[in-house]
């Protein structure tokens, strides 16, 4: 049975945020006048053997420091995020808050989402989430990753933004070559999730990463074979500010 955290928990148990024609309505009102007023969606349960309580001091000061942007597009994730530092730059003149955070799971985007988003009314959301889910000697099914991303995106939605959400690949890593079936189906799922949605996009950063033999090429990664080097994220960005660009345009934003 799932553990509840005190701040948050769910209405009911099982999927939520299911509405229907509400929330196809809603959907419309956010992309053309920015967050609803609706009435604050309930609590998120913590899910048995997640721990996003860790996260909170860094969260704190990430919102603390972030820039006087109101209408960013927010990249939220891991550390490759968090050490992406050349994020404003990669994508001026576009503003971006980065809150990437720590060896973050997808389960803890979707836990901080309200808390990263106060205040913001984000042109768009950039999430680069699920690669620590496939790690060590017990990772994460794909498909429970894959529903981590849906509840990321109803979340979201139940927070009132409409706004295009773009998914990047979860990376092939020399560090973690052993689990790269796994990663190659987390992505085929989202991916497909992303292609039934018009207003998801699933930025396939994983293939640039890749030698001629279909395996994880050192030659973008530091010295740990799990992060990316200067040459890596000149490849991300070579995939994901047009991916971008195309997401806020198709939007009107």
């Amino acid at each position: 049975m799932d553990e509840q955290h005190p701040r948050h928990q769910r209405p009911s148990p099982g999927r939520p945020w299911h509405f229907g024609l509400s929330f196809a309505l809603l959907l419309v009102a956010g992309c053309a006048h920015g967050p609803a007023e609706l009435p604050r969606p309930g609590p998120v349960t913590v899910l048995a053997g997640e721990d996003p309580s860790r996260w909170a001091e860094e969260i704190r000061r990430s919102v603390a420091a972030r820039p006087d942007h109101r209408e960013p597009v927010v990249f939220l994730g891991s550390s490759s995020i968090r050490r992406w530092a050349t994020l404003a730059e990669d994508m001026a003149p576009t503003p971006v808050v980065n809150h990437g955070f720590g060896g973050s799971k997808i389960f803890d985007a979707v836990y901080w989402l309200d808390t990263v988003l106060d205040g913001l009314q984000p042109r768009a959301l950039v999430v680069f989430s699920g690669t620590n889910d496939i790690a060590g000697d017990d990772p994460r099914e794909p498909e429970w990753i894959a529903e981590r991303f849906v509840d990321l995106v109803e979340r979201l939605r139940a927070l009132g933004h409409g706004v295009p959400v773009l998914y990047i690949s979860i990376s092939p890593t020399p560090a973690r070559e052993r689990h790269l079936a796994r990663v190659t189906e987390t992505n085929r799922l989202i991916a497909a999730r992303c292609a039934a949605d018009p207003h998801l996009y699933f930025v396939d950063t994983g293939t640039a990463l890749l030698d001629a033999d279909g395996r994880p090429d050192p030659r973008w990664f530091v010295a740990d074979r799990l992060h990316l080097n200067a040459q890596g994220y000149a490849a991300w960005t070579a995939t994901i500010r047009p991916a971008l660009a195309r997401a806020l345009e198709s939007a009107g934003r």
